[in-house]
């Protein structure tokens, strides 16, 4: 019975081929370093035809944000199809018959009661409506079996037939045929679930030229350098790594790799989404009172949706606008050519014989830079490749030392000055050198555009030295008083004293690199050899086995403001009176102002020892009354307590006099001072 169902549903399944498959092989892929790839498919197609290509999963919303379809000569693009991303199971169900529960011929009749069909018993053929079916247990030499019957309406009448004698079951109505097959192509769709098919179909008469491009996610392609270092002229080798993780073989393609930053993003476009309806009741007889219906949406609401389907347009015009076409090929660079070689080291002359030569053509387009692959490119699924883009002696550059105290207190680095006279912009990447004809290490350069200088450190430079020494020291320069403040100004000097050793027998050029400081101003030397954001560069040329020192100065302005009405300030006036700078005008105002607070601090002093004999008196009065509560008032001590206690009481009203004159007296003092300080204009 199994059998008989294979058999009804690959006969469907040939039944569902009506279209015609075309060919269309990748043609050219361009990489962009900012890990998307653009990919064009052109090939022929004649009359009505479908191209079906196939994506992995997580790749069809840049298929669905990028396609570009084009059919020439008169040809129409018409609709591209795809599976939706549902549940198989969800998907079936769309279908008027269910084929989700891998039925047997048993339930597959039953579900198509009432199509016609011709089944087959060895030679003999029955043709009728499929009436249903029915099991039935039949009983053979004492063994019960449960057997299964078709039942068909036929020009004769009913027909019982055996399933298990039942070898073929051909349908008649060819939109049941349909349906089945569309469910069965479903099925098979979803056998690679990491993998969905994209149909392109074009429709038009004769042969005709098509494209189809598309941008999908890539590997960053990355690039390497080999750089030689020559006295004569440094010689320069660029790679690009490109790797092909997709599943079909990059046969013959044409190839270009991008260097720039276009903006790319991704946005999921395969999800369905499915938008709120309300639910409306339906309409019945109006009933006897008021009914109030549901109510739209709001104005604003409907201004708020249309924005957002604004939006998402904006940004996948956005998305289309960052693919750019590919460029046409320019003037390739020349390959360099050099004469015989030196034994096989790694020099500039071996490598010009080494047989490779640069793979690519250079070219700008707009902002970016694009390598233009020259030959085609072979590369299988999975597998990657490395291609010559850059290799020429047209690049210029000087041997140099780069110190910094922060990367080696004691040694510089070895270093390159390399300048980008190539004519082709240099990604960045990872950069090898030789020099003298063996390995001297590896650098990293940022990308490089052409005219661009870059200094690559490969290398601790051991035989050259650095000492370091460094000395402050502060000046006074003025003192002034504008409006009572004192503005003191000096200057802080910072001296940094290089030492450089050189103990090789070959002339040194070494750059120290200066940290800058805020607010400190370079006085020696007056400009350096380079400026960075965060360094100055300094040029010291050193002979060899000779010594040479570089000695950088810094200044910084400083200018202090004392408020000369601020008592606390009395001992920074004290320091000031010291100053070598000072005028006479200014220290003789100083010299007022510490005159007077010391006249100030008299009179408050004076205060003080009033206010404390007032305390002494009271306590003193306590103590007498207390005595007095345990006396005779007739006593002679009691009277002798009542005489001192008037005494007192005589000297505490005077003493009480004394000190509001001394507050008034202080009040006076420090009031006149403010002013005179205040009128203090001198020197500003």
């Amino acid at each position: 019975m199994k059998r008989t169902a294979l058999c009804l549903l690959a006969l469907l399944a040939l039944a569902a081929l009506g279209a015609q498959a075309a060919d269309l092989p990748l043609s050219r892929v361009v990489l962009f370093s900012t890990g998307v790839g653009y990919f064009q498919h052109d090939g022929t197609v004649e009359g009505d035809a479908t191209v079906s290509l196939s994506f992995r999963v997580e790749q069809i919303n840049d298929i669905l944000k990028s396609l570009v379809l084009m059919d020439h000569n008169g040809g129409t693009i018409a609709p591209v199809t795809y599976a939706p991303r549902e549940p198989l199971s969800k998907s079936l169900q769309a279908f008027s018959i269910n084929l989700g529960d891998n039925p047997s011929l048993y339930d597959l009749l039953l579900r198509l009661r009432g199509a016609e069909a011709i089944v087959s018993m060895g030679r003999d053929s029955v043709r009728g409506l499929i009436l249903g079916v029915e099991s039935q247990e039949v009983t053979v030499k004492d063994t019960t079996e449960n057997l299964k019957y078709a039942n068909l309406l036929t020009g004769g009448g009913l027909r019982s037939l055996p399933l298990n004698k039942v070898t073929a079951v051909k349908l008649t109505d060819a939109k049941v045929n349909s349906e089945l097959s569309a469910a069965l192509a479903a099925i098979a769709a979803s056998r690679d679930i990491a993998k969905r098919q994209v149909d392109l179909n074009f429709t038009g008469t004769g042969k005709r030229e098509v494209s189809a491009a598309y941008l999908l996610e890539t590997p960053v392609w990355k690039t390497t350098y080999r750089l030689v270092v020559d006295d004569e002229q440094p010689y320069l080798q660029g790679w690009a790594i490109v790797e092909n993780t997709t599943d079909s073989d990059w046969e013959n393609v044409s190839m270009a790799l991008v260097s720039g930053r276009p903006v790319s993003f991704t946005q999921d476009l395969y999800e369905p989404l499915y938008a709120y309806r309300p639910n409306i009741p339906v309409a019945l007889p109006i009933p006897v009172g008021p009914r109030i219906a549901e109510g739209s949406l709001e104005p604003d609401e409907r201004g708020n949706m249309l924005a957002d389907y604004a939006r998402a347009e904006a940004r996948e015009e956005t998305a289309k606008a960052s693919m750019r076409a590919a460029p046409p090929p320019a003037p390739a660079l020349a390959a360099a050519s050099f004469g015989g070689g030196r034994g096989g080291a790694m020099d500039r002359t071996a490598l010009g014989e080494s047989g490779v030569t640069a793979g690519a053509t250079g070219e700008k387009v707009g902002e970016l830079f694009s390598y233009n692959i020259d030959q085609p490119v072979n590369i299988g699924r999975q597998r990657s490749a490395m291609i010559p883009i850059i290799v020429t002696d047209k690049i210029g550059g000087e041997k140099v030392d780069l110190y910094n105290a922060q990367t080696n207190a004691k040694h510089p680095l070895n270093a390159f000055r390399l300048k980008n006279t190539s004519g082709a912009h240099l990604m960045g990447g990872a950069l090898t050198v030789f020099d003298g004809g063996v390995y001297a290490g590896d650098a990293l350069i940022d990308d490089l555009s052409v005219g661009d200088e870059r200094l690559i450190t490969y290398a601790l430079d051991l035989g050259t030295e650095i000492a370091t020494e460094r000395e402050n020291a502060s000046t006074e320069i003025s003192l002034i008083i504008d409006k009572g403040v004192l503005q003191a100004k000096r200057r802080n000097a910072l001296t940094m004293t290089y030492t450089v050793k050189n103990r090789t027998e070959q002339p040194r050029t070494v750059l120290v690199e200066q940290p800058k400081m805020q607010g400190w101003d370079l006085i020696e030397p007056a400009k350096p050899e380079e400026e960075t954001a965060s360094y100055y560069r300094l040029k010291v040329a050193v002979a060899p086995g000779g010594a040479e020192k570089l000695v950088v100065k810094f200044e910084q302005p400083v200018v202090e403001f004392v408020a000369l009405v601020n008592p606390d300030q009395a001992p920074k006036i004290t320091m000031f009176l010291q100053s070598k700078v000072i005028s006479p005008e200014v220290k003789a105002a100083l010299q007022e102002i510490v005159k007077r607070r010391a006249a100030i601090a008299d009179v408050q002093y004076q205060r003080q020892l009033k206010e404390a004999r007032l305390v002494e008196i009271a306590k003193e009065q306590e103590r007498i009354r207390q005595n007095m509560a345990q006396l005779e008032k007739n006593s002679d001590l009691y009277k002798k307590y009542v005489e001192k206690l008037t005494t007192q009481e005589d000297e505490f009203d005077a003493t009480r006099v004394d000190i509001a004159k001394l507050q008034d007296q202080q009040k006076q003092l420090e009031d006149d001072l403010d002013n005179y300080i205040r009128g203090l204009n001198i020197g500003a």
